[in-house]
């Protein structure tokens, strides 16, 4: 399968809104930056984040976590089976995972 690095270019946005260079305008994000932002993004949107809330029974927080690891294997730019999505003792998440053009990526949540 081919990419186009080209394609693997974005504007960084950090809590919902842009994030500006010096020059004030909106700084931009290159190769695994790109994709560990959009998987973030793609979790933040599937409403999954929602269900954790509250949770602290291991057997009740370990299917959702399964779905987020499914649901990030989605992505073509990732390998199969090469996800890992914690539970941080704070409560928020980190996903590791290997793409197929750039190595590793850790993206948190």
């Amino acid at each position: 399968m081919n990419f186009d690095i080209a394609l693997h270019i974005d504007l960084a946005i950090e809590d919902n809104d842009f994030v500006l260079n010096d020059s004030l305008s909106p700084s931009t994000l290159k190769k695994a930056d790109v994709i560990g932002q959009d998987i973030k993004h793609r979790i933040l949107e599937s409403g999954l984040l929602v269900k954790l809330i509250g949770l602290r029974n291991k057997n009740g927080i370990a299917p959702i976590l399964t779905e987020i690891e499914l649901l990030t294997e989605q992505d073509d730019r990732i390998k199969p089976g090469t996800i890992n999505v914690y539970r941080n003792d704070d409560g928020t998440l980190s996903i590791t995972a290997q793409t197929r053009q750039y190595g590793g990526i850790t993206s948190g949540i």
